[in-house]
């Protein structure tokens, strides 16, 4: 408190950080500007000329080829699917020998190495790699986004894990128990909801991906996608986008009524025990 007697908000120091974090971003904003060169002429006509595009693709929709988009969603969330299946599963175990409060910190330190890496390579471009190795298909999109999803799941499990408490850790050892019923009654029961809303987070995600990954030969409602454009069939591409839409819509609902009825189950448990 000051001597007007008025409550400061944020310190001295926080002021200044502040204000030169926002004179930093003005800076970055002003030089990105400029290292792209803009140009907004004619911004009006542009604005147009996108309405008129979203009103062909809105309420012109051509639905003549419903069951090859379909059937193209279909694969689209097969591959999804599958890669965030195999990820998550792989990752769950692999995050508690990269979880530094339950692993040996050479063997932690060695698996975070090894996900950063991986994590460091987009998924278009582990995806394109192995659509240049195996061919086109939906293959190369199962294993693109199997690799970033991997890592990305181990660094957020193991984070999961490095916040559950050491007393309960501690507890269970004390009373005898095994370093596998330790993780089983310790460390999995307090990070099952985080498990569930990381690897939905990244089912949405790799959904979203696979719509992309079309566009570069794995297949999928991307490849749809990138054919309509190709050929400017605005029509067609607007079906194709709200079946994109209604995909990504769907899962977040659906997993959101999942987290919630596995939170219930938790609490009923810990009330009844």
């Amino acid at each position: 408190m000051n001597t007007t007697g008025k409550i400061s908000i944020i310190s001295e120091k926080q002021r200044v950080l502040y204000t030169l974090l926002f004179i930093g971003t003005l800076v970055l904003y002003f030089f990105s500007l400029y290292q792209l060169k803009l140009e907004f002429k004619g911004g009006w006509e542009n604005v147009l000329k996108a309405l008129s595009f979203a009103k062909r693709m809105l309420l012109h929709m051509d639905l003549s080829d419903w069951k090859d988009v379909l059937t193209a969603a279909m694969e689209s969330i097969s591959i999804a699917v599958l890669a965030t299946i195999i990820s998550a599963t792989l990752a769950f175990f692999v995050s508690f020998a990269a979880a530094s409060n339950v692993s040996l910190r050479v063997v932690s330190n060695l698996c975070k190495a090894v996900a950063a890496v991986v994590r460091a390579v987009p998924t278009l471009i582990w995806t394109l790699i192995f659509v240049a190795y195996l061919g086109l298909g939906p293959f190369p999109g199962v294993l693109g986004l199997f690799f970033h999803s991997f890592a990305y799941l181990v660094k957020a499990f193991s984070q999961s894990i490095e916040e559950v408490k050491e007393g309960n850790i501690e507890a269970l050892k004390a009373t005898g128990a095994s370093w596998v019923q330790t993780m089983a009654k310790g460390v999995y029961p307090p990070i099952t909801t985080a498990v569930i809303s990381w690897t939905a987070l990244r089912f949405e995600f790799n959904l979203g991906m696979s719509s992309i990954l079309g566009f570069v030969g794995a297949g999928g409602i991307g490849m749809e996608l990138s054919n309509t454009m190709r050929i400017f069939d605005f029509e067609k591409a607007g079906f194709v986008v709200l079946i994109i839409f209604l995909m990504s819509f769907s899962v977040e609902m659906l997993f959101h009524k999942l987290k919630l009825n596995v939170d219930k189950c938790i609490v009923k448990d810990s009330s009844n025990s």
